[in-house]
């Protein structure tokens, strides 16, 4: 039986920052059916700040995965023990596994929590640590993450409002002020896979278009990304804040930017999150699955059989990207723009 009224109420999607962010319906919806109680949200150590400041969460319980990666070792061990004593002794009603995949299993199945609620189709029989497992009849992410609170009992409310913290919007109105940055767009050129990639130039020549609008343009990405797009950076149009940046500070930036355009990657699912006008580009990952939520006007994506590709392969390189026209971008961007001039 679910709890009709749970007090205590773990939510454990750790990762990845993109899955992160797109989360935030599920405690929206859980608060809002029982605001007495409280949320904790099990989130990967390095991602905290994505969700931290919001205010459906009472605790964030970080996930140090890098230093539990070797859990057999003495230090290692220690954490991984700590943390599964700190799950245990919490004593929830109801635990929401999100993510679905052996480590997340077993932080569930650690709770001893009478209602346990993962989906049926979860990875590295993470399923058996669950006492109700949810067959998903929705094929966006969002909305399957949202079908496990509704088995829970709550409604959704798709709410995907982020949140930024404090020190960080601090930091980004001083670095405008210094840089005499007012308005300007955001462009997110980076990913882990090549694949996912739009070509570094293709970037630079919207770029230079937005440069020619009136705006400034602003790159964000992780600061090790820096090597991967060092002719963008070093172009006069464009603001260079890798060296600086955070994910909590990468999400004050979005928050006040004039529009994103962005690779399938966090960036872009930041931005629904602050409901910025955003350009997600897309390639061997199929947006009705991942794309940016009830955003569909603002994807462009290759023609791809996406059952035929993995994005994983790096053989690929950039060639699904490369489908994806500069011309085709820079008409959707002055197309969005446009229309947010008449609304």
């Amino acid at each position: 039986m679910y709890p009709s009224s749970p007090k205590r109420i773990l939510f454990i999607r750790p990762s990845a920052l993109g899955d992160v962010c797109r989360s935030v319906p599920v405690v929206v919806s859980l608060k809002k059916q029982w605001p007495e109680a409280t949320i904790d949200w099990l989130v990967q150590s390095e991602f905290v700040d994505a969700v931290s400041a919001h205010p459906a969460i009472e605790t964030i319980i970080p996930f140090p995965r890098k230093a539990m990666k070797h859990w057999y070792l003495p230090a290692g061990f220690f954490k991984l023990m700590s943390l599964l004593r700190l799950l245990k002794k919490k004593k929830y009603d109801l635990v929401i596994d999100a993510q679905g995949l052996a480590r997340s299993g077993l932080f569930t199945w650690t709770t001893r929590c009478a209602t346990r609620v993962g989906l049926a189709s979860a990875k590295e029989y993470a399923w058996l640590a669950y006492t109700h497992k949810v067959v998903v009849q929705h094929k966006h992410t969002v909305d399957q993450m949202l079908e496990l609170s509704e088995a829970a009992g709550a409604n959704s409310i798709v709410d995907m409002q982020l949140y930024v913290n404090q020190p960080d919007a601090t930091w980004w109105d001083a670095w405008k002020e210094t840089n005499d940055i007012e308005q300007y767009a955001v462009l997110a050129p980076t990913s882990r896979w090549q694949s996912k990639q739009w070509p570094q130039e293709r970037f630079l020549s919207v770029a230079e278009h937005i440069m020619n609008l009136g705006m400034k343009v602003i790159i964000v990405g992780a600061p090790h990304e820096e090597n991967q797009i060092t002719s963008l950076l070093e172009h006069e149009a464009v603001h260079n804040v890798l060296p600086e940046m955070t994910i909590g500070r990468m999400m004050a930036v979005i928050a006040s930017s004039q529009f994103v355009l962005a690779n399938d990657s966090a960036a872009l699912h930041i931005a629904v999150g602050f409901n910025r006008t955003c350009v997600g580009l897309f390639g061997p990952t199929n947006p009705a699955i991942v794309g940016p939520y009830k955003k569909e006007d603002s994807v462009i994506a290759a023609d791809v059989h996406y059952e035929h590709v993995q994005y994983r392969n790096r053989s690929l390189g950039t060639s699904i990207m490369e489908q994806i026209e500069t011309q085709t971008v820079i008409c959707r961007i002055d197309e969005i723009l446009e229309m947010g001039k008449d609304s």
